[in-house]
């Protein structure tokens, strides 16, 4: 084991060998609730999938805090608000006040559950049904128009594969993109370092290990393609067509 060359032992541990420059750049240009002013050389570690300091003092506080902001927000209660919309509102700006990005119409279920919080970038219209965790020890990118079933999780933490690397207690993270418009079905599991493109549907249940193309249906462990979708068209007007068939919304 000794004699790993440097290629070999991060291939085992799974850690990178050179920060990730771009995604370091998306962070400190995207990312609010750092909890650090400035740049900062362990944090830069930790999201480029490199070896890094999990006890860094803010990382830690940070950690163990945002238990709280979790727990706080189980608490929000409509009978405290007079409209469902002043309820909505106000659960969204707790969401803000730990998660990295929180875009406008976005609505998660509770219970859910984070490593960070503030390593996490949500897009506008974003919904999470009930316990949805994501360990965002790297960062998790998510565009617009993205739906989560009950239980979905995605995983940027990993460890070593070899045993005796593993026992030494070095930690990694990979980061994680959902493109736009993707639902992630109940139970769905996205893996460190994947990428699931615009337009698509992670079935029930999937583990997804590999990236997936744009408008592509995958499922089962692993996850593998099994339809490939038209593209979404933004010309399309679905209120017209409901309206056309009698199935539009009651006002």
């Amino acid at each position: 084991m000794s004699n790993l060359s440097r290629e070999e032992f991060c291939k085992l541990s799974n850690v990178r060998a050179a920060k990730d420059e771009e995604l370091v750049q998306f962070a400190y240009n995207n990312l609010n609730n750092l909890p650090f002013k400035g740049t900062d050389e362990n944090y830069e570690r930790m999201i480029s999938g490199m070896v890094y300091n999990p006890f860094q003092p803010s990382l830690e506080l940070t950690r163990m805090s945002v238990r709280d902001f979790m727990l706080d927000y189980e608490r929000f209660r409509m009978r405290d608000y007079k409209t469902p919309q002043e309820f909505v509102k106000a659960k969204e700006d707790h969401l803000k006040s730990f998660i990295g990005h929180v875009g406008e119409g976005t609505f998660m279920e509770h219970p859910l559950y984070f490593d960070y919080g503030f390593n996490t970038f949500l897009g506008k219209n974003f919904y999470s049904n009930y316990n949805l965790t994501i360990l965002d020890v790297s960062v998790v990118r998510i565009g617009d128009g993205v739906f989560c079933g009950p239980n979905v999780s995605l995983i940027t933490a990993t460890h070593p594969t070899d045993p005796t690397l593993r026992g030494s207690g070095i930690e990694c993270g990979l980061p994680i993109t959902i493109g736009n418009n993707v639902w992630l079905g109940a139970g769905a599991t996205i893996l460190p370092g994947v990428t699931v493109g615009d337009g698509c549907v992670v079935g029930a249940g999937a583990v997804v290990n590999k990236n997936v193309p744009e408008n592509s249906v995958v499922v089962g462990v692993p996850a593998k393609v099994v339809k490939t979708l038209e593209p979404r068209d933004p010309e399309f007007d679905l209120h017209a067509v409901l309206k056309k068939h009698g199935l539009e919304h009651l006002n």
